[in-house]
């Protein structure tokens, strides 16, 4: 059994749409860390929705509002506030009941997975969930987001089986990483049809769902996020493999079949003195007609030399030419990160500024 470490590590204050102050909330869990910011009008919502979902009010009351003392301006009550609101925290979380931590405001507040009660079995469980809605909508907020975060996983595995296939020199491990990618990407697109089907039932049920028109755009962002790069791997994925594997074969020598050779061999296989065949169905050139046995073997010696000298040469290319692409391709991916990262900071921003 695991309880996530909740704690409210500092506060600050931001000039939009008016001064006011924001609580930096602290949410370790074994596998992710995250940190919240919430003003203390939050905490009141949250407490009115955990009255109304448990219908009791938590073990601990909620701190009152001061309409004589402000946080932005008094530092010493901004510190008293943030002490008492992360102690109504630990109430909840520490209590020895558990209504009011398991129901759904307190974990949408935090962005909790759906069980944080077993937190161990909390993957599998997840997974398991999400299976047997296979084809049903996501109408749990809560849910919704555990279907995201499992989609972004298998989109990482499908760049990662993408990655191994290009990194791959056998046509065999090739074949191997490129379907195990577009495995991955059926499974991606099938949660993104339900995140999709499950944001339009949130949006239309009205009573039910708590989420705000900010929230709702945040999501949508995050699934054209998710449609998008579904899109690019999938196109990764067609493309790249069939190019790959007709360029392995683009150096390779065309064997031409020419009347002439067909006769010199269909005289060898009737006992028919041909004259040498140097290797059928290819028949004595110019070049090799004057020389003898070992003159014969000397030329092929150093053409082949010359062919393995080329391929080296090729083969250097292409390997450099690999290692730019994979670091380009690293660069991309960080550059994104960091942009949906900037967009989420920015959407929250301006919910806090329109609440």
């Amino acid at each position: 059994m695991y309880e996530p470490e909740i704690s409210i590590a500092s506060y600050g204050t931001e000039a939009l749409p008016k001064p006011h102050t924001v609580y930096n909330i602290s949410v370790r869990l074994p596998l992710r860390s995250s940190s919240i910011k919430k003003r203390y009008s939050d905490f009141d919502e949250l407490h009115k929705a955990l009255v109304s979902s448990v219908g009791a009010p938590p073990p601990m009351p909620l701190p009152p509002k001061s309409y004589l003392k402000s946080t932005v301006s008094n530092t010493e009550f901004a510190e008293e506030r943030r002490q008492n609101l992360e102690e109504y925290l630990h109430a909840i979380q520490n209590g020895g009941d558990s209504r009011w931590r398991d129901s759904p405001p307190w974990r949408q507040f935090l962005n909790l997975p759906s069980s944080t009660s077993s937190y161990e079995s909390s993957s599998a469980s997840i997974t398991s969930h999400l299976n047997s809605i296979s084809g049903h909508t996501l109408t749990d907020p809560v849910l919704w987001l555990d279907a995201h975060r499992e989609m972004k996983t298998l989109l990482q595995d499908a760049r990662s089986e993408i990655s191994r296939r290009d990194q791959a020199m056998a046509v065999a491990d090739q074949l191997d990483a490129s379907a195990a990618a577009k495995k991955v990407l059926v499974k991606a697109s099938g949660l993104l049809d339900n995140l999709e089907k499950g944001l339009a039932s949130q949006n239309k049920v009205v009573g039910r769902s708590v989420l705000g028109d900010g929230e709702i755009r945040r999501r949508k962002d995050l699934l054209a996020a998710g449609l998008k790069e579904r899109d690019t791997l999938e196109a990764l994925a067609n493309s790249l493999s069939s190019n790959k594997l007709q360029g392995s074969n683009k150096h390779m020598p065309d064997v031409t079949v020419t009347k002439e050779a067909l006769a010199v061999a269909a005289g060898n296989m009737r006992g028919r003195s041909a004259g040498r065949i140097l290797g059928a169905p290819v028949p004595e050139t110019d070049r090799t007609r004057q020389l003898d046995n070992s003159g014969v073997l000397q030329l092929q010696q150093e053409i082949m030399k010359s062919q393995n000298e080329d391929l080296e040469a090729l083969l250097k290319t292409v390997v450099r030419q690999k290692q730019v692409g994979v670091e380009i391709g690293r660069e991309l991916d960080e550059q994104n990160q960091l942009l949906d990262s900037l967009g989420v900071d920015v959407e929250r921003y301006r919910i806090y500024t329109l609440s």
